[in-house]
């Protein structure tokens, strides 16, 4: 039986793979006879050339094969990295690097296009070819950031300093790998390097902003603060300042607009024209597309209505380009009619796999939170493309058409600050998971916490701290020298920065208590040991908000001026619960006042919160399933209808 070239070529590579390295060639040279510049038969060829020493002769087969390979249009990755391999050999170390450069290349243009894995993976070979070339492990330390190994990252970029790269991107770029590896401190040092050997490299300033936030290092916080803002005032700046930053800092909505409007504008791709949107058929073909489709806080809570969706009028597809695994990716998964994994696969090929689907409405899930890929919407590979529930902010970029909020969150005098289109769903826009169980509650003692201390917490990560609420809180523990500020813990230069915050407040730094972290249902049984969550601003609670509300625990906000101060606020409406809602941080620190100097209505508010539990609009994940769809259909109805 006749063999196809593509059959013969699979059998030549078994035969190698099993040592019969002359059976291989026969087979390579019969397809040479065939096809005389086939590019992968005389590839195949030239290493085993090179193995036997034959240096030149290998050299001259390589160049045909990459004479083909441009001529047919095909990869060409594999050629020139063994073209550095026999120039190596032969002495000629220019040429050598010349080859390993334009694999270096299309590294670089695989990374763009979102394939970090493919980039890593070819750029980790350059690397084992020309270890001490520092631009190499820049470039590698870069995709095993975006690879989510910031291990990796951190050996490749601490390696292209010690070999002499001193550029503010190597700094910034190992910062990132340290903060995504919890080492705040080494971060911070990492991104001070990176401003100071390019004062204008807006990413490292941003950067910078943010892991002082983190560390809780607010002394002289504002300068920094104020060289980042006056970016946007210069035509001539460098536009890449992280809308994910932007959202913790104390700036106006038009301002977070102009953020993501610029860094839209200068990282992401061109968006195709809008397409036609047909009309619905019998049930509408939904998308939901993330990379947290896994035991992540949104994750969590958006499982609940992937399973209460009606079949009858939806089907569902779950794109995933993020990590998996763990009871709650296994729930999300099995929920979905259709799950794609989309790891593997560059930007293109997942729009194309999402386009093929035929998907009515693609739902985005990740904004510019680490590790998003917006750039996959940039084809509109569904006619109807919306943002909801992990960015709370516009995303300034004309892929996405709409975003799912609430009056609370985005009031319609601030639908001007907003790119998208803004829809309201009829309650709190935060989903949340009835399913979601509640551990029985640990004792306070098992959390280092005094049984008889009036407990104020704030479990919010620590960039969501600042100094003017801060302020309150240690008011409130001057007056009622039985309480304790309850926080979640981070590193130990940020508990020493609050304990010294105390301290210089007049507060015994021993009353602050650090909650270590913990897997999810240890976290959640420990909830009900605070009195009162307290909430943050520019940025507040909202997993942790609606953690506290459904172990009960009564929690006190203030209305900020943007979508991410005004979630605690949706959610205390939601509860029935609106007058623990300031308008000022005067007003928060009178309410906070009042509710540590009486403690029986704060209990009351707990019993309020148990009783209705099964009734609180917030956690009635089947009432909003309802409406949710109902908004859906009316968003895609809209839109198959024509403009606006």
């Amino acid at each position: 039986m006749q063999l196809t070239v593509q059959e013969a070529f699979a059998l030549a590579s078994r035969h190698e793979a099993a040592g019969q390295g002359k059976e291989a060639r026969e087979i390579y040279e019969q397809i040479l006879a065939s096809i005389p510049e086939h590019p992968g038969a005389l590839l195949r060829i030239a290493e085993q050339e090179h193995a036997a020493g034959k240096h030149d002769d290998a050299l001259a087969r390589l160049e045909r094969a990459l004479a083909a390979a441009k001529k047919g249009a095909l990869p060409a990755h594999e050629i020139w990295l063994m073209l550095a391999r026999v120039q190596s050999a032969r002495s000629q170390p220019s040429e050598a690097d010349t080859a390993i450069e334009q694999v270096h290349a299309i590294a670089r243009r695989l990374k763009a296009t979102g394939a970090a894995s493919g980039a890593r993976e070819l750029l980790e070979r350059c690397v084992e070819l020309a270890p001490e070339r520092a631009d190499l492990r820049m470039s590698l330390g870069a995709a095993c950031i975006d690879d989510h190994r910031p291990a990796a990252a951190r050996e490749h970029l601490e390696r292209a300093v010690a070999l002499g790269a001193r550029s503010a991107e190597a700094w910034d770029n190992l910062g990132l790998a340290h903060r995504m590896l919890g080492e705040d401190e080494r971060a911070l040092a990492a991104f001070e390097h990176a401003v100071a050997a390019d004062p204008r490299l807006t990413p490292a300033l941003a950067n910078l902003v943010y892991v002082r936030y983190t560390l809780c290092e607010w002394d002289g916080l504002e300068d920094t603060e104020q060289r980042l803002v006056a970016t946007l005032a210069d035509s001539a700046s460098d536009p890449r300042w992280s809308p994910w930053i932007a959202l913790s800092m104390p700036i106006s909505p038009v301002q977070q607009l102009a953020v993501a409007r610029r860094w839209a504008s200068s990282t992401l791709p061109t968006v195709a024209p809008k397409r036609a949107v047909p009309a619905r058929a019998a049930r509408l073909r939904v998308g939901y597309l993330s990379g947290n489709f896994r035991d992540h806080p949104t994750g969590r809570l958006m499982a609940g209505l992937f399973e209460q969706h009606d079949r009858a009028r939806f089907e569902l597809f779950g794109y995933s380009y993020g990590p998996g695994g763990g009871a709650v990716g296994e729930r999300v998964r099995t929920a979905f009619d259709h799950w794609r994994d989309l790891s593997n696969l560059g930007d293109a090929a997942a729009a194309r796999m999402i386009r093929d689907d035929a998907i009515d409405l693609l739902i985005e899930r990740h904004g510019y939170t680490l590790g998003g890929r917006l750039a996959i919407l940039a084809s509109r590979p569904a006619p109807v493309q919306l943002h909801y529930m992990s960015f709370p902010g516009t995303l300034g970029y004309d892929a996405i058409d709409g975003i799912v909020a609430d009056a609370e969150v985005i009031p319609p005098e601030d639908e001007a600050f907003f790119h998208e289109r803004v829809w309201r769903l009829p309650r709190c826009y935060y989903v949340n998971d009835s399913r979601r169980g509640l551990p029985s509650p640990t004792p306070r003692s098992a959390n280092g916490l005094p049984e008889d201390a009036l407990v104020l917490a704030c479990l919010n990560q620590s960039y969501k701290l600042r100094r003017p609420l801060f302020a309150t809180w240690l008011a409130a523990l001057r007056t009622r020298p039985d309480a304790v500020l309850w926080l979640l813990a981070g590193q130990p230069r940020m508990q020493q920065n609050l304990r010294a915050e105390a301290e210089r407040a007049g507060v015994d730094p021993s009353r602050l208590i650090f909650a270590p972290a913990l897997p999810q249902d240890a976290h959640i049984a420990r909830v009900a040991c605070a009195d009162l969550a307290l909430d943050t601003l520019p940025y507040g609670a909202h997993t942790t908000g609606c953690d506290a509300l459904w172990c009960g625990v009564p929690m006190l906000t203030c209305r900020g001026p943007t979508f991410a101060g005004r979630v605690g606020a949706s959610l205390l409406n939601a509860s029935a619960l609106p007058e623990l809602v300031a308008d000022s941080v005067d007003e928060y620190a009178e309410k906070l006042s009042a509710l540590v100097s009486n403690p029986a209505r704060l209990r009351d508010y707990r019993a309020f919160l148990v009783d209705t539990r099964e009734t609180n609009s917030l956690f009635d994940t089947k009432g909003f399933a309802r409406d949710w769809e109902a908004l859906l259909l009316r968003i895609y109805e809209e839109a198959a209808g024509g403009p606006r």
